[in-house]
């Protein structure tokens, strides 16, 4: 407990940008990771919104995470070792979408300018997901991915409902025929088998970078559908591996049944190597409404990422350095867990909130 205690806490009268570099710093510097750079791009990302106080409530409720936090740190884990993640959503000035809108562009070009990303596919789409006349919802998201060697990495996610002029399923259609995957349709409605009101299209997530491997990624929501479901519908990808997704979420969540308190995510991946099949295909776990505290999620990911053979104490060293309070004293750190296999060595990826808001977020994302 002492370690937890020692993370200093974030008061309301904090900016984000406190909040977000000496989080990233801490996180960084227990991964054995480059401080400077990693905090040099929470600066960027966070430039110029991250100088406001974060307030007892949020202005603008993020879809980042279910407390309406604007930030989330997440790890992956493999045999390859571990990376660390951070998403923000852009603070508009006003809360509309338009206001939005406008941040998430200047975040954008912030990314290009600073370290290099690449627009232009983001700009062959941009006029279906920032659209002119009467935007609703989010605008954008933004992901920088982060290794011990190397730069960073960047995407984005997009609203599919993003406007009335199309509906989430014409707009997702009309981007990938844009992008290049026309074809790729084909598989997107074979996995959404059972419809897309019951297998929602939810992201739209492109990498802000060039070249044949550069993913294009279409995010569901499934409504009522059991992991031993989507581990079989995971078969139309190239690298899936079937068999293990029921017995992961059984453990994480205490159960593998398809009525849950929050809706499965999982995503299909298309390259331009990868032609017209997904190369991949990833299921996202909730875990915040499974259990009474996070101090059993973080005993169930350890022992999940024991069995794999990945770096538990690695898992256990960064969420110490994240959490601001006794695990036992809330449920809403643990957001999602993450989890691919490939040729037998699996990845699993631990998503957490900042709690900005709320220890004790409710469900989000019910159906109707």
């Amino acid at each position: 407990m002492s370690s937890l205690r020692s993370v200093p806490q974030v008061s309301a009268s904090a900016t984000f940008l406190d909040y977000g570099v000496t989080t990233a710093a801490r996180l960084l510097g227990s991964a054995g990771m480059n401080v400077e750079q990693g905090t040099r791009v929470l600066r960027t990302m966070l430039s110029p919104w991250g100088a406001r106080r974060i307030g007892k409530r949020p202005g603008w409720h993020s879809d980042v995470c279910a407390d309406g936090s604007p930030i989330e740190f997440s790890a992956a884990f493999s045999k390859e070792g571990t990376q660390l993640r951070v998403l923000v959503e852009a603070l508009p000035d006003r809360p509309d979408t338009s206001s939005a809108q406008t941040a998430a562009l200047a975040l954008t070009r912030g990314l290009i300018r600073d370290f290099g990303a690449a627009g232009d596919r983001l700009a062959n789409v941009t006029d279906l997901f920032l659209p002119d006349a009467d935007p609703t919802g989010f605008a954008m998201m933004h992901a920088a991915s982060l290794a011990p060697s190397g730069g960073p990495e960047f995407k984005v996610y997009l609203n599919p409902y993003a406007g009335e002029g199309m509906t989430g399923v014409e707009r997702t259609r009309e981007a990938l025929d844009r992008l290049g995957f026309a074809k790729a349709w084909e598989a997107v409605g074979e996995y959404a088998g059972r419809g897309f009101d019951l297998d929602r299209i939810v992201y739209f997530g492109l990498d802000l970078a060039d070249g044949p491997d550069s993913r294009v990624k279409v995010y569901f929501r499934h409504y009522g559908a059991s992991p031993a479901e989507l581990d079989a519908r995971m078969e139309i990808s190239l690298q899936h591996e079937a068999g293990f997704l029921g017995e992961f979420c059984r453990r994480l969540t205490g159960s593998d049944s398809a009525v849950r308190p929050q809706p499965l995510v999982s995503n299909l991946t298309f390259t331009t190597t990868g032609g017209v099949t997904p190369v991949s295909a990833t299921l996202y776990v909730p875990l915040w409404l499974h259990t009474a505290s996070d101090r059993t999620v973080r005993d169930r990911v350890r022992s999940v990422l024991g069995d794999m053979g990945l770096p538990a104490g690695g898992y256990q060293a960064l969420l110490k350095h994240l959490a601001r309070r006794p695990l036992s004293a809330g449920r809403g750190i643990h957001t999602y867990a993450s989890v691919r296999m490939r040729r037998g060595r699996p990845r699993l990826t631990t998503y957490w909130s900042p709690e900005l808001y709320d220890r004790y977020p409710p469900a989000r994302y019910q159906r109707g």
